[in-house]
């Protein structure tokens, strides 16, 4: 079949069962689907698994969780992404690869630089069409649509009593967590809760015992001015 270069748009003569093309003229390597000639990258990176756990540290602190969590498993994947520029403008990713983690994920494409994928790698090719998983997207135009090879760290760790997974992009050290993260309970000192108690008991006692308002006003105002900076004062020391 004949397809056109996504680079230079030269027309080349491909064979359906090489995954790799090399155009002649502009010596780019792509994929052809449905013959269109598709352009295929990647993002260099070298696998170490200690900045996909810092990274999720530093997520789990943004959203106010426990950042220290029992590590169960760390997996390196370097999975490929339909790379679509829609008509309105920016770039939208979706996944090519038949993982439930990355259907689950909203990954963006990172900053840096994409780099051509050189004939022969041992990249995982896609398993998903690039018509299934865009759409119409797909086929408007050769420079509509491409192929990325973005490394992943996909993480199953431990919190609260419960099993989370998270997907960090390698590259942006981005951290997408897959699971709602266990509530933490705030405890709340047993000192604390009998002088909010007794000052409630105090203001209840007044409010029966003065039956005038105007008094009762002024008994209130007297016991807020009395016992607030005693309180302040109370807290600040345990504190």
């Amino acid at each position: 079949m004949t397809v056109s270069c996504p680079q230079c748009g030269a027309p080349v003569e491909a064979r359906t069962d090489t995954r790799f093309y090399r155009c002649p003229f502009c010596t780019s390597s792509y994929v052809a689907e449905h013959g269109v000639g598709i352009a295929e990258y990647h993002m260099a990176h070298e696998r170490d698994d200690r900045l996909a756990w810092s990274a999720l540290a530093s997520t789990l602190e943004r959203e106010g969780a426990d950042p220290v969590v029992d590590r169960l498993g760390c997996e390196y994947l370097v999975a490929p992404f339909w790379l679509t520029r829609p008509e309105g403008g920016g770039r939208r990713l979706a996944p090519a690869l038949r993982h439930p983690w990355l259907a689950e994920a909203p990954l963006g494409l990172p900053g840096g630089d994409l780099l051509f994928v050189p004939e022969g790698s041992g990249f995982i090719p896609p398993d998903i069409p690039a018509t299934e998983a865009v759409g119409e997207e797909a086929g408007r135009g050769t420079t509509a649509c491409g192929l990325v090879h973005l490394p992943l760290y996909l993480l199953r760790f431990g919190t609260g009593g419960r099993e989370c997974r998270a997907v960090v992009s390698a590259v942006d050290r981005r951290a997408c967590l897959l699971d709602p993260l266990p509530r933490q309970g705030i405890a709340v000192p047993l000192r604390h809760v009998a002088l909010v108690a007794g000052f409630a008991l105090v203001l209840v006692v007044v409010g029966l015992a003065v039956h005038d308002h105007l008094r009762r006003a002024a008994a209130f105002a007297v016991v807020f001015g009395v016992s607030y900076p005693a309180c302040y004062a109370f807290l600040r020391r345990e504190a």
